[in-house]
C-alpha cells in the first residue's frame, strides 16, 4: 500500500480518538521524512516494515543503537511510527498496541449499553478479579476494533472479522495472545448466549500461529535470590512483610493474587501445610510450608503486622487504613526497590515482579531433581505443558531429566 493512503486512514483515526494535536504533529513529520525516504531510495512510496526499519537506520541510526543498548526511550517511540503504518496498511486500523494513559481507551455510544451488560455479567461470576479486569480490558479493545471498521451492530460480526481482529495480535508474546483469544472467546460467547449474534462464533476462532517457547519467562538466579532476600530490612514491619511475601513466591511458587489473599486458616502450623483455593484457577492446592518460610510469616504476623485492622487476611497494608493488599497492586515496587538495593542490574530483565520469583520456584525445584509431574502440582499448572515453559530457563537440567511413565527422573 502507498504511504500517502496510510497516512490518510492514519491521520483521520488519530483525530477520531481525540489524539493531542502536538502528537498528531509529530507523526506528521516523520510521514514526511519517510516518503522522501521512500522516494530517493526506491523511486516510489510503496510501505512496507523492512522500508521503515531502514528509514530508522539511515535516518537515527536506530537499530545499530538499540543493539548496542545506547538507544535512548525517547527514540524508542520512533518504533511506533513505523508499526502503525504497517499495522494500518495490514488492519486498516489504528491497533491499540499504543495508546496514551492521558487519552484512555473507552467504548463507543453504539456500543455502550451493550458493554454495561457485559460488565455486569462478568461481574456477578465467578471469575477472580484480575481476570474479570483483563475480560472487560480485552473486550473494550475488540469493540474499538469493530468501530474503526464502522462495524456499528455486533449483529454484522461475522467470523472473517473476528479472524482479523485476532490478526492484528502479531508480535505480541504467546501469553498475551492467549490471554486476548481467551477474552474474545468469552464476550463472543456472551453476545451470542444473550441472542445479539446468530452464531456462536467463540468455539470457531483459531489461535494465530504463536510459539509457546517464542518468549521464556524470565527467572533468577540463586545468588540474586540470596542477594535480594539480604537487603530486606527485617527489623522493620514492612521488611518484615516483604520477605514473607517473596519466599513463598520463590520458594512455594505461589501466584501474587494467591500470597496477598492467605488467612490464618490457610496455615496448619501443626504438619507444616498449606492449603488454599488457588485465586487464578479456583483448584485447591496444598503444599508443605518449609521452616525458613514458615518463620518468616510467624514473625510478621507476631512482631510487624497492624493491629489496626479486624481481617483474617494474613499481610495488610501499612499505611491507615491497614486494609488488605487491593487487586491491582501487584508489589512490583517492593521487587525493584530491593533489586536496586541489593545492586541487581536490571538491563536485560524482561521482568522483575513477583511473577518472575514464580518462575524462579520452577527453576530451583528442577535444580533439586524434583519430578515435573511433582513441580506441576506445585506451580498449580493444569498440564505439564505449561509448566516445561517455565522450565526452558534450565534447558540441560530438563534434557536430562526424562519422565518414565511412573513420573520419576531417570538419573
Amino acid at each position: 500500500m502507498k504511504l500517502e493512503m496510510i497516512t490518510e486512514g492514519l491521520k483521520e483515526l488519530l483525530l477520531e480518538n481525540h489524539y493531542n494535536p502536538a502528537t498528531i504533529r509529530f507523526y506528521e513529520r516523520e510521514w514526511k521524512k519517510i516518503h522522501t525516504f521512500l522516494t530517493d531510495e526506491y523511486g516510489d512510496t510503496e510501505y512496507e516494515m523492512e522500508r521503515g526499519l531502514r528509514y530508522l537506520e539511515k535516518q537515527y541510526s536506530l537499530i545499530t543503537r538499540y543493539n548496542d543498548g545506547t538507544l535512548s526511550q525517547q527514540r524508542v517511540q520512533l518504533l511506533r511510527v513505523v508499526h502503525m503504518l504497517e499495522d494500518y496498511s495490514l488492519h486498516k486500523v489504528l491497533t491499540r498496541r499504543y495508546h496514551a494513559s492521558k487519552n484512555p481507551l473507552t467504548v463507543g455510544e453504539s456500543y455502550s449499553s451493550l458493554f454495561r451488560e457485559y460488565t455486569d455479567c462478568l461481574d456477578s461470576s465467578e471469575l477472580s478479579a484480575s481476570t474479570i479486569s483483563h475480560y472487560k480490558g480485552i473486550a473494550t479493545v475488540f469493540l474499538d476494533y469493530l468501530t474503526q471498521r464502522k462495524i456499528l451492530s455486533v449483529g454484522q460480526i461475522t467470523m472473517d472479522i473476528c479472524n482479523s481482529y485476532l490478526k492484528t495480535l502479531d508480535g505480541y508474546s504467546f501469553k498475551t495472545v492467549e490471554q486476548n483469544v481467551c477474552g474474545v472467546r468469552h464476550f463472543l460467547r456472551f453476545l451470542y448466549s444473550s441472542g445479539n449474534i446468530p452464531d456462536n462464533y467463540a468455539g470457531k476462532i483459531h489461535m494465530p500461529p504463536v510459539s509457546r517457547s517464542a518468549k521464556i519467562p524470565s527467572a533468577w538466579q540463586a545468588d540474586e535470590l540470596k542477594a535480594m532476600l539480604a537487603a530486606i530490612d527485617r527489623n522493620n514491619p514492612i521488611g518484615k512483610r516483604d520477605y514473607a511475601m517473596i519466599l513463598l513466591a520463590c520458594v512455594l511458587g505461589l501466584r501474587i493474587g494467591d500470597i496477598k489473599s492467605l488467612r490464618f486458616s490457610s496455615f496448619n502450623w501443626e504438619e507444616k501445610k498449606l492449603s488454599i483455593i488457588q485465586h487464578k484457577t479456583h483448584k485447591p492446592l496444598t503444599l508443605p510450608v518449609p521452616d525458613a518460610v514458615g518463620w518468616a510469616v510467624i514473625d510478621y504476623i507476631k512482631n510487624g503486622r497492624p493491629h489496626y485492622y479486624e481481617s483474617d487476611i494474613v499481610f495488610l497494608k501499612h499505611m491507615p487504613p491497614f486494609d488488605p493488599i487491593g487487586d491491582e497492586n501487584h508489589m512490583q515496587r517492593q521487587i525493584i526497590r530491593y533489586m536496586r538495593k541489593a545492586g541487581i542490574d536490571q538491563r536485560g530483565r524482561k521482568h522483575s515482579g513477583f511473577h518472575s520469583l514464580r518462575h524462579s520456584a520452577g527453576s530451583m525445584l528442577l535444580e533439586m531433581e524434583t519430578p515435573l509431574p511433582v513441580i506441576t502440582d506445585i506451580l498449580g499448572h493444569s498440564d505439564s505443558g505449561t509448566t516445561a515453559v517455565y522450565l526452558k530457563t534450565d534447558l540441560q537440567k530438563l534434557a536430562e531429566c526424562v519422565l518414565s511413565p511412573e513420573g520419576f527422573c531417570h538419573e
